[in-house]
């Protein structure tokens, strides 16, 4: 008796979901194709339950789908510009005292160790206290008080942190009519945004305020407003990805202002001053993107039915989500740990803050990680290579729904980078957004940033979001509404 043709045959295996049996096949070099399956949402009932449910409603899909066309179609139209330099109190409305951060609302006492110390270090550049002790008693009476910058139509990067006389930087949506807001990056070394407070770090604070923000001013006076996604999209061509490298578009910009600069009558000495500290300073284009990308992520804010994030948002102890649809409700959850940075030498996890900053706004505009692949200097972030920085965009694109049409990647042969983290296609695949940031120590009051790598938004956020969803919907589910949310009224 013959054996069947198919045992005569050179064995050939594909395998789906089954990574112990592949690695068997593969030990005995059996020729073997794994496809990277799961069952959608892991396999959660209750989750694949309203997955199915908004699946066999066509017409609630089509009211999703027009919903994020319509998202998509709102930042793709967005005309994002700075047009004016600005103290935080009168752009902010900030009556008081009061100093305004990044992330969700926190107290105090469960701040991270940078931010409590940028507060401190704020209320001093206000000259409200006079020591880092009498900085804080202000806090813990109430007679400092802390507010999310997000409430106030503003971002910051790191600690994020706000102060009244802080001069910021005004970003107008000139498609929509709406504004934006952000400060200055204040560059390397001791500085609010990496947590650290000294005498220098207040000297350069007054700089910003007295001398550079100023010749900005009357730059943008002399030149009209700025167009930041022009500059953003040739930053992308030039190997900046726009969250954790912004090398090409500081430079771009220093180019763009400094004739202006001059022919608005400010001092040589101020000018030279400035373009040495923005050369300086890779990051100085960061914060014109962020408070760009603000008032364009708000204008595509609040459509019902979509299910596109518009922003998010972490303060080094929890991450906050926005999806356009939820209006002002926003999904909480606490931040990664920092386990996939690159560390400078000596420093690991262990003593790393968590994930901290607005900038991750920036992701949901289709720059920073949605980029990465254009800035091939930063390929350590996720294996080493170009190729891999491509496979990370890659997986992205799974879970958005368009491309920008105003950023592509040289790379990755001129395609668009993906835009609009969707929800459902997150909560099914299991796949997140990661972010492109930097790592600051928690504990020390001298050591600021200790890393950089990717940092990735927590699935709960995307598992709780899906269920506000539902409720919003009116699907029947066995979840309730979550309760860890924050409603945000911006004033």
């Amino acid at each position: 008796m013959t054996a069947p043709t198919l045992f005569q045959s050179p064995l050939a295996v594909i395998t789906a979901g089954l990574s112990g049996f592949t690695g068997s096949l593969q030990r005995q070099d059996v020729p073997v194709v794994a496809l990277d399956w799961r069952p959608p949402a892991d396999g959660n009932e209750a989750l694949t339950a309203i997955l199915t449910a908004v699946y066999a409603d066509p017409a609630l899909l089509e009211k999703i789908e027009a919903a994020n066309r319509e998202v998509l179609s709102r930042i793709s139209d967005s005309t994002p510009q700075i047009v004016d330099v600005l103290p935080a109190h009168e752009a902010l409305g900030l009556e008081g005292q009061i100093i305004t951060h990044a992330g969700p609302p926190i107290a105090w006492q469960r701040m991270c160790g940078p931010q409590k110390r940028a507060v401190m270090g704020a209320i001093q550049f206000e000259g409200w206290a006079a020591s880092n002790a009498e900085a804080a008693a202000l806090v813990q009476s109430g007679a400092v008080r802390l507010a999310p910058n997000h409430a106030h139509y503003a971002v910051g990067p790191m600690t994020g942190i706000i102060s009244p006389s802080m001069p910021v930087l005004v970003a107008h949506n000139a498609t929509f009519g709406n504004y934006g807001y952000s400060t200055f990056n204040e560059g390397r070394g001791n500085t609010l945004w990496f947590g650290l407070f000294d005498d220098g770090a207040l000297q350069r604070l007054q700089w910003i305020r007295d001398t550079l923000a100023p010749a900005v001013k009357a730059a943008l006076g002399q030149h009209g407003s700025l167009n930041v996604f022009d500059i953003v999209a040739q930053g992308l061509q030039m190997g900046d990805e726009c969250h954790a490298r912004s090398a090409a578009c500081t430079a771009l910009l220093i180019k763009r202002l400094t004739a202006p600069m001059l022919e608005a009558g400010v001092s040589p000495a101020a000018v030279a001053e400035f373009v040495r500290f923005a050369d300086g300073n890779n990051h100085f284009f960061l914060t014109w993107t962020m408070a760009a990308v603000k008032c364009v992520m708000d204008a595509a804010h609040g459509v019902p039915y979509s299910t596109v994030v518009t922003a998010m948002s972490r303060n080094g102890v929890d991450f906050m989500l926005r999806v356009s649809g939820l209006g002002n409700e926003w999904l909480v959850a606490p931040v990664a740990p920092m386990d996939e940075a690159v560390y400078y030498t000596g420093f690991s996890v262990a003593e790393a803050a968590g994930d901290i900053g607005d900038s991750a706004i920036i992701e949901t505009c289709g720059l920073g990680g949605m980029a990465m692949a254009g800035a091939p200097t930063i390929a350590a972030f996720v294996g080493g290579t170009l190729a891999d920085e491509v496979a990370a965009v890659d997986s992205l694109a799974d879970i958005t729904v368009g491309r920008h049409p105003k950023f592509s990647l040289p790379p990755m042969d001129g395609q668009n980078t993906p835009l609009g983290v969707e929800v459902l296609r997150a909560v099914e695949t299991r796949t997140v957004p990661f972010i492109t940031t930097g790592v600051l120590h928690e504990a020390s009051p001298t050591v600021g940033q200790i890393g950089t790598g990717v940092a990735r938004v927590p699935i709960s956020l995307f598992d709780a979001a899906l269920i506000a969803l539902a409720h919003t919907w009116g699907i029947a589910t066995a979840q309730p509404h979550p309760t860890n949310t924050v409603r945000l009224e911006p004033s």
